[in-house]
């Protein structure tokens, strides 16, 4: 009789009231544990994105300073302030071009944001002049110069004369020694379409005398850095078609903003930091360069509600909106423009 009862204890099992406390037990452990996986996740989901935005922006930063670092190059040392050109690919083909290295202007369409437009040369020989033996006074002559080694065609030439505009011609052959001279021929035709045709004159009024200056080019960049829809975008204002096939660069960048180091008493120190329009060449010493990135990461709580400097104690980017649930870097540096720095 006793052992049927002990039988019968052992064989009885859990309670339902036992099971549900085990049940309770094991879905607050559960919770508990997707709670942790749940914030765990969110931390690394915000370092992940940190990460790439962080990746962004340096890359933004350093492919937007290894431009400015060029500008200037081969055309720092002209006392012109612009340059007439012609492409037969424009409409219309004759336009004009800044002579300044590097130029900051506000962007309209995306506010609190820059365009940065730069300029250089990219010849292989230098840019050691050649000087003009008579006098040109229209586009349509052949350049007579004092020696023409290194002038190759295809290459673009730079003439300038003192404080007359400059203006671009293509070579459409080598130079060519004639006695102790040397023929500059920039032909017009399909394979040259940086030469106007016959009878359409490119050069300043009275064009250029004796003495004017001829500059081999090679080829030059005219690049425009900006931003749109999150992306740091590029122009070539070399090509007909630059308005309508921009390149996107780097995704992730919302505003880049520049400053120009000014020497304004021309004793060769930065005595201003500013958006002064009407700059000179002479004038720009250095460039001060802000890029702000962002994660992409779109936070369940606002993360970023007061203002983002591109740098201390300067202008700054305003998340505003849906712009507040979201994390930033900013990166800046000032660069040095070597091409000013080194020429007259």
């Amino acid at each position: 009789m006793t052992e049927r009862c002990f039988l019968g204890a052992r064989g009885r099992g859990f309670s339902l009231i036992e099971l549900m406390i085990a049940m309770v037990i094991a879905l607050l452990a559960t919770l508990a544990i997707f709670q942790t996986f749940a914030v765990f996740e969110g931390q690394k989901r915000t370092t992940v994105s940190g990460t790439n935005a962080q990746e962004d922006g340096l890359m933004a930063l350093s492919a937007v300073e290894r431009e400015v670092r060029l500008a200037g190059l081969g055309v720092t040392g002209l006392n012109c302030d612009t340059i007439n050109a012609y492409d037969e690919n424009r409409v219309p083909p004759d336009y004009v071009l800044s002579t300044v290295p590097v130029l900051v202007e506000q962007d309209t369409p995306a506010a609190g944001s820059d365009r940065i437009t730069l300029f250089y040369a990219d010849s292989r020989y230098g840019t050691i002049p050649a000087s003009i033996k008579k006098p040109m006074p229209d586009s349509s002559a052949e350049l007579n110069v004092n020696f023409g080694i290194g002038f190759q065609q295809g290459e673009l030439l730079l003439v300038s004369e003192g404080t007359k505009p400059c203006t671009i011609v293509q070579a459409s052959q080598d130079g060519q020694k004639t006695g102790t001279d040397w023929n500059l021929q920039h032909n017009p035709g399909q394979s040259f379409p940086k030469n106007p045709p016959g009878g359409h004159n490119i050069f300043p009024p009275g064009g250029y005398g004796s003495g004017a200056k001829v500059t081999n080019l090679g080829d030059f960049a005219n690049l425009q850095f900006y931003v749109a829809n999150s992306n740091l975008m590029v122009r070539d204002l070399n090509r007909p078609d630059d308005a309508t096939n921009p390149i996107a660069l780097i995704g992730g960048i919302v505003a880049i903003r520049a400053q120009y180091g000014r020497d304004t008493n021309a004793d060769g120190l930065i005595d201003a930091w500013d958006n002064a329009a009407g700059i000179t060449k002479k004038q720009v010493l250095a460039v001060r360069l802000g890029v702000i990135a962002r994660s992409g990461l779109f936070e369940r709580d606002e993360a970023t509600t007061a203002a983002v400097p591109f740098w201390p104690a300067g202008p700054a980017f305003v998340p505003a909106g849906d712009d507040r649930f979201y994390r930033y870097k900013v990166y800046n540096t000032i660069i040095p423009l070597r091409n000013v720095l080194w020429n007259p």
